[in-house]
């Protein structure tokens, strides 16, 4: 009851509609008594007496009303529509709305697909009830009460008689309230079968190199399976009610004829009475009848509800603090002291990190992968907060700024760069919806991504596919760059962003970078020595912490670490001129890798 008035509190903007529809249902329901009430009259009243007249007076009277009955049905449907499609409008706005503002912990917590299966088929549940199922419930509800009320004018006993079948029917709708457990299970199992095919679809090209399709496929078929087979146990449950309702409703009529029949016989009951009555007790179990049905969407969208509601009372943990500051224009100093971070209560991933990297100055990370560098930059634009310490912008706390204008002035260039399956031009003006064409093109020489822009069919009007599919690795990072450039960023992150590319591309993009990097400050995480050496300042990570500081001839002298992948680094480049005879398996390489010595010094 929790779940559904939580729901219904999303129609309260829309009471209006929702009070007309009540008066319609209302309405259309006691015209729909009035058919039965003229065949009694014409059975009992007009045709004992020959009065043709009367008799088509009480069939226009039938039409009339059916008629009527029709068109305030038609518009009471479009107007619980109208309150239903801009209710669910309303619930999925508000899931997403909760999904976007979401730190990156969260995601880090849930599965795209589980999310994607709340945002669509938990609220395509909770769609069908509130669009359908809410004026059923009211439709019967009323056309209970209504036609009860005229069964008891007509003979109260023989109403009485009738509702012996009530407490079979009342059994069986209990009886079918046990698939509500079997509900809330096939919206986990297909919240689970939408994240295997976002999987498969996000790595089929893995797939299909590691030969794993039958693998993937028995995968899917397991999840398959359980839909299949928790769909079926519910629908024996309803293969139960729904009969076992249906033998008590003709149970009933079959009651009214006989005693009815004996009464009329005997005088107690006129014909058009009996036919009235038999008519009305139709009616009124038909609702009833119906009442699985509401029953089974009921269910469905309670279980939806519930996890619709999960997800937003999952509480943001980086929201802007009440005086928030809005600093609109950045002036670059990035202080951190002291900061440690983990991720929920595990183990943590920095300790006591102290930087001070001056506006328009750069910083590069360097270190063995899971040193925690990635992690520290992440701090930067709030996408964490930091369990202990403080991250600072220009002398200001960052939990103490509001987060939109800062990470509006905050560039990001990742390793894994992602573009959207739209145009060029969109993808390069994403963070600057407004630039001019002139301006995207500025950016694109910038990032010298225009030649080969220039080159494809339709210039910057040309799709890229799903994650810039039909664009190459160095490809995309360069619109990457022009993406960073249009915005104009006052602190600029780089993360490996020439990690997986030739050297030529690479020539490329340090060309570009070096165009964004002027004035800006820059924290850049990188393993090429050629990146790291034009860099005012290099920090050492090593198991979370910053154990050296200086520059690359400083750390060569200081830094055990730093001359060993130093060191790497050169050999790689040795190696690639002259590679060996004999090429063996090696670890991660590089200033964000490790090796062994024994492979390094070959």
């Amino acid at each position: 009851m929790t779940t559904l008035g939580r729901l219904l509190r999303f129609v309260r903007p829309y009471w209006w509609g929702s009070a007309t529809t009540v008066v319609l249902i209302f309405a259309v329901t006691f015209i729909k008594l009035a058919p039965a009430w003229f065949t009694k009259l014409i059975i009992d009243d007009a045709v004992p007496a020959r009065d043709l007249g009367l008799v088509g007076l009480f069939l226009l009277g039938m039409v009339g009303s059916a008629a009527l009955m029709n068109v305030l049905g038609a518009v009471q449907l479009y107007l619980e529509q109208w309150v239903g499609q801009r209710v669910i409008f309303d619930v999925r706005g508000a899931l997403y709305d909760h999904l976007q503002s979401q730190s990156m912990s969260f995601y880090d917590a849930n599965q795209s697909g589980e999310l994607m299966s709340r945002v669509t088929n938990d609220v395509g549940q909770v769609q069908f009830f509130l669009t359908q199922g809410v004026s059923r419930l009211a439709t019967t509800v009323v056309s209970i009460i209504a036609n009860l009320a005229i069964m008891f004018y007509l003979d109260w006993q023989l109403t009485l008689i009738s509702l012996v079948v009530v407490p079979m029917i009342w059994w069986f709708q209990t009886y079918s309230t046990r698939v509500w457990g079997l509900f809330r299970k096939r919206q986990q199992l297909s919240a689970t079968l939408n994240v295997v095919i976002q999987e498969n679809v996000a790595g089929i090209k893995l797939v299909k190199a590691y030969g794993r399709e039958p693998h993937e496929a028995a995968r899917f078929g397991g999840v398959n399976h359980d839909i299949r087979e928790v769909a079926l146990q519910s629908w024996r449950v309803f293969g139960v009610s729904g009969p076992g309702q249906e033998f008590a409703t003709y149970l009933s009529a079959i009651i009214i004829i006989t005693i009815g029949g004996y009464r009329v016989m005997h005088g107690g009951l006129t014909i058009g009475d009996l036919s009235a009555f038999y008519a009305y007790i139709l009616t009124m179990f038909a609702p009833v009848r119906g009442l699985v049905f509401i029953n089974q969407m009921a269910l469905n969208a309670l279980a939806a509800g519930e996890r619709i509601f999960e997800i937003l009372d999952t509480p943001l943990d980086v929201v802007d603090r009440p005086g928030a500051v809005r600093l609109e224009r950045l002036h670059g100093d990035v202080r951190l002291e002291g900061v440690s971070f983990a991720y929920g209560k595990g183990a943590p991933l920095l300790r006591d990190i102290d930087i001070d990297v001056p506006a328009g100055r750069t910083l590069a990370l360097v270190g063995p992968s899971g040193s925690g560098k990635t992690t520290l930059v992440n701090l930067i634009p709030r996408f964490y907060d930091a369990t202990s310490g403080t991250v600072q912008i220009d002398g200001h706390d960052v939990r103490d700024l509001q987060v939109e204008p800062l990470r509006a002035q905050i560039g990001m260039v990742m390793q894994e760069t992602f573009l959207f399956n739209a145009t060029i031009r969109e993808n390069i003006a994403y963070g600057r919806a407004n630039a001019s064409d002139d301006q995207i093109v500025a950016a694109a020489r910038a990032a010298n991504a225009h030649p080969f822009i220039s080159e494809m069919p339709d210039g910057y009007d040309t799709v890229i596919g799903e994650r810039g599919t039909r664009l190459s690795g160095g490809q995309r990072q360069r619109l990457s760059i022009a993406r960073a450039i249009l915005v104009d960023p006052r602190i600029l992150i780089l993360d490996e962003a020439t990690s997986s590319v030739d050297n030529q591309t690479d020539y490329l993009i340090r060309q570009a970078l070096d165009t964004l990097m002027v004035g800006r400050t820059t924290i850049v995480i990188a393993h090429r020595l050629s990146t790291v050496q034009r860099a005012h300042e290099i920090a050492v990570m090593e198991g979370g912490r910053i154990t050296a500081r200086g520059t690359h001839q400083q750390l060569l002298r200081t830094s055990p670490l730093y001359a060993h992948l130093a060191e790497i680094q050169l050999q790689q480049h040795a190696d690639a001129i002259a590679p060996p005879a004999h090429a063996t398996a090696t670890e991660e390489v590089g200033m964000g890798r490790s090796l062994t010595a024994q492979e390094a010094r070959r």
